[in-house]
């Protein structure tokens, strides 16, 4: 295991930032194997923007459906916290990425290196599938691309350990991009229907035709689950959210006050101009949810309950005002978890659960 870690370390390095120093979670011990019979939700990353966090990993959810893996996006920290879970990387074999922010994506290095290495020294030949928007095979073409640069030595070595073909490593990563909403995935377990989503509101039409950000409808056998990624207020989210049982929501700001506050922080520490600074703000106005915008969401999607994570980088840790500020428009349970919460979906009823 020491060995995964220094690994997944390194790549990190090599990706053009520092490995981040994440904290140790409270609860150290493995999570129980998955149930079947239920869906789970392991939170392996709740913090938001591209800096990085000595407390929170950045976006990463694992959806567990009757003991099946499915990976929703992937930053940096994520493989760090699937080794604290105890969850062997190689057995999720679909990915879904909400768009490609940095934040949302820069972890999928480590997690393939990892899954490239050990599939590869136990002679398994399995795929693995990521879903996602324009450029997502191109993303994924250059993690392995990456990868492999640093497996030329050990290959070199062992010839015998590495797939290749015509003198090229064989890739075990697949690449499924979709470029407008509707059913992307479906296989025993799950249906997965994307909606693009307001999180590139701001930018021109074409664009747009370029880069473009989606949030997720789950059916599962124990209830649905919608993934908002990054949004700004949208009726087609709200629509994709009818009557789901669980909404996972972002909480880029508490509220109005306090995205201002960071907004004039933010302006006053990097000496922007005026202009600069209102483009900065109408970004979080129209591309990110309060949380008094997703109370407005799930009330008018009629959601049976909200899970809170994406929380903003100059946001204290989840305490009771977020909770309160989603409450004064929605009635149903909503939870702020942290790093490696795990959440339980059974007839349509979600609950905390323990490790």
């Amino acid at each position: 295991m020491v060995a995964r870690v220094a690994s997944a370390a390194i790549l990190a390095m090599a990706l053009g930032a520092a490995a981040p120093v994440f904290a140790a979670p409270d609860v150290q011990s493995a999570p129980a194997a998955p149930r079947e019979g239920q869906t789970e939700i392991l939170f392996l990353g709740t913090g938001g923007g591209p800096p990085l966090r000595a407390d929170r990993s950045k976006p990463a959810t694992l959806l567990i459906v009757d003991g099946r893996y499915y990976l929703f996006d992937c930053g940096t920290g994520t493989m760090q916290r699937m080794l604290q879970a105890g969850i062997d990387s190689q057995q999720i074999q679909t990915i879904f990425l909400t768009h490609l922010h940095s934040d949302h994506d820069l972890g999928l290095v480590p997690v393939l290196a990892n899954d490239y290495f050990l599939l590869n020294l136990k002679g398994a030949t399995q795929t693995i599938s990521i879903y996602g928007p324009p450029q997502t095979k191109e993303l994924v073409d250059a993690a392995f691309r990456f990868i492999t640069i640093s497996v030329r030595p050990f290959a070199a070595e062992n010839p015998d350990t590495y797939r290749t073909s015509n003198g090229h490593f064989v890739s075990p990563f697949q690449s499924h991009e979709f470029a407008r909403g509707g059913l992307i995935f479906q296989d025993d377990k799950i249906r997965v229907v994307a909606a693009e989503n307001s999180h590139y509101a701001l930018m021109t039409g074409q664009q747009r035709r370029t880069f473009q950000s989606y949030s997720y409808r789950v059916d599962t056998p124990h209830g649905t689950v919608v993934f908002t990624g990054d949004t700004g207020p949208s009726e087609a989210v709200e629509r994709l959210a009818k009557d789901a049982d669980v909404l996972v929501a972002e909480a880029d700001a508490l509220n109005a006050a306090t995205r201002d506050q960071f907004v004039k922080g933010m302006s006053a520490r990097s000496h922007w101009s005026p202009m600069r600074t209102q483009e900065f703000r109408a970004h979080f106005i129209s591309e990110h949810l309060d949380t008094n915008e997703i109370g407005q969401l799930a009330a008018g999607a009629q959601v049976r309950s909200v899970i809170l994570y994406h929380y903003g980088p100059d946001d204290p840790p989840p305490h009771a005002s977020y909770v309160e500020g989603v409450r004064k428009y929605f009635n149903g349970p909503v939870f702020a978890p942290d790093d490696l919460d795990l959440y339980c979906l059974s007839d349509h009823v979600v609950r905390e659960c323990k490790h």
